[in-house]
């Protein structure tokens, strides 16, 4: 009987450490990554729309965050999420946010959305820090792996080399370099893998190295 009420406890304890990220809510420890489907949709909206501020603000444009895109609502939805309104839902909630954020240039969401708070993690030396099972354990598809691990890794090494006085150099870096964290052979194909990391690292380090001396648009 005590090891059944124990089990039962266990599982309970799994599903909270489960419940869903209400939109818009950052969690509270940024490596402490659960793959929740609203907060996906949150934080792949804010990064779209952080890079969209961005370019606004570059471009010397006024900020309006009704594109097709934003309504839209579904880059990184499939079916198997769920009903489409509820990630279109969060998505657009993150994008409005981001794009906020990116034409302002405040970082602050985005550091807590996505630094690490434990100063020994390195991207650089390799490693997935159990991420990378959980997306697969959940059948993530290998472009929202990709793009997610890649993002937050180029985020957390662009604020390392602007807090650093470094130059503008994503490629420098090993993660970069390699770009298979995250990845395992049940993704498919190492290269298309490598190619969205890349992509969505370098998204990452321009977002948090700022603007600033040998930034590209």
């Amino acid at each position: 009987m005590k090891a059944r009420l124990t089990a039962s406890m266990a599982a309970v304890c799994a599903m909270l450490l489960l419940v869903a990220v209400a939109p818009g809510m950052v969690p509270a420890v940024a490596q402490e990554v659960t793959i929740d489907v609203h907060q996906h949709a949150y934080q792949r909206g804010f990064r779209d729309g952080f890079s969209y501020g961005r370019q606004a603000r570059a471009d010397g444009k006024a900020l309006d965050y009704q594109t097709d895109q934003y309504r839209a609502g579904d880059r990184g939805y499939w079916a198997e999420m769920g009903p489409i309104e509820s990630y279109r839902s969060a998505y657009q909630e993150g994008f409005r946010a981001g794009a906020e954020d990116g034409f302002s240039g405040e970082r602050t969401r985005l550091e807590k959305l996505y630094v690490w708070t434990d100063p020994n993690i390195d991207p650089d030396r390799g490693g997935d820090l159990g991420i990378a099972a959980e997306y697969r354990n959940r059948g993530w598809r290998m472009a929202d792996v990709a793009s997610d691990i890649g993002f937050r890794d180029g985020v957390n090494a662009g604020l390392k080399d602007f807090r650093e006085r470094r130059p503008y150099k994503p490629t420098d870096h090993g993660a970069y370099k390699d770009a298979v964290r995250g990845y395992s052979n049940a993704l498919g194909d190492k290269e298309a893998y490598r190619s969205a990391y890349r992509d969505a690292y370098e998204n990452g380090y321009r977002s948090g190295f700022g603007s600033g001396m040998g930034v590209p648009r």
